[in-house]
């Protein structure tokens, strides 16, 4: 498909240009259907429909060839569901949530001596801020302040997150609150570390020592080398969105719909469909321990003064 082609919207949801463009990406994935294929052909009909307009007759074709795609596999991949399985190692967890504070800890008291420290300090704002707002690595890669990253009450406040998220057409925009430590961490990195870095205020929340822009798949390898080496495992940035709901939903079982608006999902369905499956277990353990509650006490064993024996029943 030449890029000259594609001199409107209304060319881009032509039905051949729509198959072309879906058989591309199938292809770039090996032949395998993706979430991502599945939400960029859902993202296309929107666009046709409330867009475009149109008509009924060419909607009903482009819908025809998304069904080809097939569906995804219900629920969470084996590989996200292992990853889930090891975070319910308590130590396991409390070292990749504490991670971010030891970094941001040891970079402090390496400056400059250690020649990543900078570098170190903006992995440790990563993966504290996809901790508490687990964003697609897009939106994480393209925070910047004043656009992105406010501090609607000034310094020593609660800093805003505000966004619309690069996978969602249209979607309304998502904000998050910042908790006062890192709000004050983001401040300081902005105002104090980077300017005695690069000379000046960074526009961009990830930038080299120069200044400009880091590019996404350096920050992604960044955060997924520090998890390996500091905690002892393999973890993208996209599985803090699933991490987030574990640990919500653990806490609070069947709170979908909090999940739902966290995560930033349009429907429900989505959110039930990756995480109805493991909350049967969190489901099993909050009824194993009403069981427990309604069961009458143990017998004491037998002791001084207790003649109470099997054989006296």
């Amino acid at each position: 498909m030449e890029a000259s082609r594609l001199t409107s919207l209304r060319k881009l949801v032509e039905p051949d240009v729509f198959r072309s463009i879906l058989r591309h990406q199938w292809q770039k994935n090996g032949g395998k259907v993706s979430a991502r294929l599945i939400a960029l052909a859902a993202d296309l009909i929107a666009l046709a429909s409330e867009w475009v307009e149109v008509s009924a007759a060419q909607l009903v074709e482009l819908k025809a060839i998304r069904s080809k795609l097939g569906k995804l596999p219900h629920g969470l991949s084996e590989k996200n569901r292992g990853f889930l399985r090891k975070l319910e190692n308590t130590q396991l967890l409390g070292r990749l949530i504490n991670l971010p504070d030891q970094m941001w800890r040891r970079a402090r008291r390496n400056t400059p001596a250690s020649p990543y420290w900078f570098v170190d300090l903006q992995t440790a704002l990563a993966l504290d801020i996809l901790l508490h707002v687990p964003l697609r690595i897009e939106d994480l890669g393209s925070l910047k302040f004043d656009e992105h990253i406010h501090w609607p009450q000034g310094k020593g406040r609660p800093a805003i997150i505000t966004l619309r998220q690069a996978k969602v057409l249209d979607g309304d925009p998502l904000e998050f609150e910042m908790p006062p430590y890192l709000s004050d961490r983001l401040y300081t990195f902005r105002n104090e570390i980077a300017v005695d870095v690069i000379g000046r205020r960074p526009e961009c929340l990830f930038v080299s020592a120069t200044g400009t822009p880091r590019k996404l798949p350096t920050l992604r390898v960044a955060i997924q080398r520090a998890v390996l080496r500091r905690v002892g495992m393999w973890i993208t940035p996209h599985q803090f969105r699933h991490l987030a709901a574990k640990i919500h939903l653990d806490a609070n079982p069947g709170h979908y719909e909090v999940v739902r608006q966290f995560l930033g999902h349009k429907t429900l369905r989505t959110t039930t469909r990756f995480y109805a499956g493991p909350n049967t277990r969190r489901a099993g353990r909050a009824h194993a321990e009403l069981i427990k509650k309604l069961r009458e006490p143990p017998l004491k064993p037998r002791g001084r003064g207790n003649d109470f024996t099997e054989r006296s029943i």
